[in-house]
Formats: structure tokens, C-alpha cells, sequence
């Protein structure tokens, strides 16, 4: 079958690179990276993804589950693999025998995992998860048996502490109070690993750093940093945007299927929420929600077409959406449009879209689903095509 160029994504490597080395330039030169992989990669394409943070020296990846780790593994992807999130004690030994590392976020969790491995002789990696303040998964840091589980959890049959992380919720704000929450939970952090290593409880990786915190605060450093949504080239808050030079991997485009010229009020779409406001001319374009572009957007963002903005008229259907092509006379079917992302010396940022729904950019990223290739350029060369259907 010929490749079908309805609706795409590009997907910059050179822009990966580009960010890659812009981070690890923030860090001291013997601290690790773990490249975060999860959620297809913030929807870039975990596989494609991985292995070029691979050639470029990354030291770990992360994901969130059991199906993410193995799907990387079947793509023959050996660094280390963090799952981030809870797994099944019934796959113990299948992590140990694919090399993955589990978090562990409470002794009930640990004592399951270790069961699991009774009488095995296998022994799990895993990375013990402190709250801080972020109030989701670990052990308290501010409650006294938080230590003394920890180093009963040491002591479990089957498990090897290898590491040990908190997250930062507010990092990624300038405001002094936030920023003072940040260096309180960081403290915390390394409070509970200093009077851990004193009752000789050692761990080789201590890592807290996310995007924010790896690009303001490098001093936290420590091990190994965790930076996700930075790697693909988005701020990770519109206070930081500008900031440091990131640039994003993916630009989302799509075709041009129709041109028609219209009279004045006429209602377009279901439930007419636009009528033209005198004689225009729309374009029918190949995307709409089941590819991830969300129907909240209808009538209120712009897309690219030859250099220009194009409004979005009248509601986003299934597998269409309009827009308004009466400034752009020499449009013409076939024509790409950009959704988001660069168009020449033209761009519309993928913020622009999260900001009109009242989201962030993570989870439009995440939401452009499986119906759409993503194409990866090594600049204008196409160098791998991840179809997902086909």
C-alpha cells in the first residue's frame, strides 16, 4: 500500500538532539540522564524516540507501565527501564528477566514483589519513591516510619535498592513561593537519604529533577535527572516559555480535501455555530477529533496554509474540520496545512491550541492518537515512518 499522507505528524530528530544536548549541558558531566518515554513518548513515538536517545548517550528511560517497558524491549532497546508507575507483583520476575527496574512506593507494595520472588534466586532492581509534597505515590517523608519501612524494605528477599527519587509539583513556577517549596522538598529529599546512608543504607542513583527543575536548579542534580516534556522542546510552563532555547519535535499537519466559495449566512457544520458573515471561501481539511484534535477548538484557533493564518469555522466533525481559505485565493486541494507547529519561517505553537482548551501542551501531544503517522526527519530527510494501523 502507498503511503497515505492525510493527516501526519513530523517529528524533528534534529530537534531532539537539539534539546538533549541543551539539557545535559545544565547538568554536571558525570550526572545521568534518564530519557522519559512514557505515553508513547508524550505521543512522538516511544520506539523511534528511544533509540535516538540511545545513540545520543542517554543512561536510562522511563515509562509508566509494564506494556510500555515491553514494548521497548521487543524493539531490542536494552538500556535500563524505570516503570514509574505501580505493576503487578505478579510480573516480578518478568521485569528481572528483561532487565526493568519498578518503583517501589510502600512496604505492603515491596513485601508483594518480594513474595513473588521467593525461592526464585532472582533479585528486583528497584528505585524507592519519596513524597515529599506532591501527595501521589511513596513514603512520606515527613512521617517517622517512612525510615524504618525503608530499611525493612532493604532487607526483603528478591529486591536490590538501586535507587531512590522524589518529583517536584511546583518547580516549574518562578514564584518565590514555590521556588522555596521546591528547595523545602528538596531538602526533605536528601534528609531521608543522608539518615538512610547513615544507617548504612546506600543507594547509586538519587534523582529529583524533572524538566523545570533540571533547567533551574541543576544543583539538585545529584545522580541522574528526569527531564520529559523539555526533551520534546515545550516549556514545561508558560512561565519558563523563552526562557532557554527548546525546540519542539513535532508539527502536526494535514490536507486540504475540498475548496468551496459560499454565500453570506450560511451555517456550517453540526449545529451551526458559524454562518458566514458575508461571501467566503472554506476548505475542507482531513483531520478531526478521532485523529486527536480536540472539538473545543472549533471556531476559536488558526491553522497554517501557504504561510498564512486560516481560522477554524463552524464545529470540528469526526474526520473533518473547515476552515476559512478566503485570504489565501491560491489555495488548492492537496495543499498541506499545519495544525501546529513550523511552517517555513512561520509557526503556531502546540501551546496555542493547549491555552484554547484550557489544557496544557502534554496533553494535546498525548491526545494526537494512532490514526496518525508519525513521519522522523533528519532535517528535510525522511529517515523512519512509525505507522501504527497499517
Amino acid at each position: 500500500m502507498k503511503l497515505l499522507k492525510r493527516t501526519w505528524a513530523d517529528i524533528s530528530m534534529d530537534n531532539l538532539s537539539h534539546n538533549y544536548h541543551l539539557l545535559r549541558s545544565r547538568i554536571p558531566s558525570d550526572c545521568r540522564f534518564l530519557g522519559v518515554v512514557k505515553a508513547d513518548a508524550y505521543g512522538h513515538g516511544a520506539v523511534p524516540v528511544s533509540r535516538q536517545l540511545v545513540d545520543l548517550g542517554a543512561d536510562y528511560l522511563a515509562v509508566s507501565n509494564m506494556e510500555e517497558a515491553v514494548q521497548l524491549r521487543r524493539s531490542y532497546i536494552r538500556l535500563p527501564i524505570l516503570i514509574l508507575g505501580y505493576t503487578p507483583a505478579f510480573y516480578a520476575e518478568d521485569m528481572v528477566d528483561m532487565g526493568i527496574r519498578q518503583e517501589v512506593h510502600s512496604l505492603e507494595y515491596a513485601r508483594q514483589l518480594s513474595q513473588a520472588l521467593a525461592g526464585s534466586g532472582k533479585r528486583l532492581k528497584v528505585h524507592v519513591k519519596l513524597d515529599t509534597g506532591m501527595s501521589r505515590l511513596g513514603f512520606f517523608t515527613d512521617h517517622p516510619e517512612s525510615f524504618d519501612q525503608i530499611r525493612t524494605l532493604a532487607g526483603l528477599e528478591g529486591l536490590l535498592p538501586e535507587g531512590i527519587f522524589t518529583h517536584f509539583p511546583v518547580a516549574d513556577s518562578l514564584a518565590p513561593e514555590d521556588q522555596a517549596a521546591t528547595e523545602r522538598q528538596f531538602r526533605a529529599f536528601t534528609a531521608m537519604v543522608a539518615a538512610l546512608e547513615g544507617a548504612g543504607l546506600h543507594f547509586k542513583l538519587r534523582h529529583c529533577c524533572n524538566s523545570a527543575a533540571t533547567l533551574l536548579h541543576p544543583e539538585y542534580a545529584l545522580d541522574m535527572v528526569r527531564p520529559g516534556i523539555a526533551t520534546y522542546g515545550i516549556s514545561p510552563s508558560e512561565e519558563l516559555e523563552g526562557r532557554f532555547d527548546l525546540r519542539p519535535l513535532m508539527s502536526l499537519r494535514t490536507t486540504v480535501s475540498q475548496i468551496r466559495p459560499f454565500r453570506p449566512e450560511v451555517g456550517v457544520s453540526y449545529g451551526w455555530t458559524y454562518h458566514t458573515p458575508a461571501p467566503r471561501t472554506l476548505a475542507v481539511l482531513a483531520i478531526g477529533y478521532a485523529d486527536g484534535l480536540s472539538r473545543s477548538l472549533s471556531n476559536r484557533v488558526s491553522f497554517l496554509l501557504r504561510g498564512r493564518r486560516v481560522p477554524v469555522v463552524g464545529r470540528i466533525c469526526m474526520d473533518m474540520c473547515m476552515v476559512d481559505v478566503t485570504e489565501v485565493p491560491e489555495a488548492a486541494v492537496g495543499d498541506v496545512v499545519t495544525v501546529f507547529g513550523s511552517d517555513g519561517d512561520q509557526a503556531i505553537p502546540v501551546d496555542d491550541l493547549a491555552k484554547a482548551t484550557g489544557t496544557i501542551p502534554y496533553e494535546t501531544l498525548c491526545s494526537i492518537n494512532k490514526r496518525t503517522p508519525r513521519f522522523y526527519l533528519d532535517g528535510e530527510q525522511r529517515m523512519e515512518v512509525l505507522q501504527y494501523i497499517v
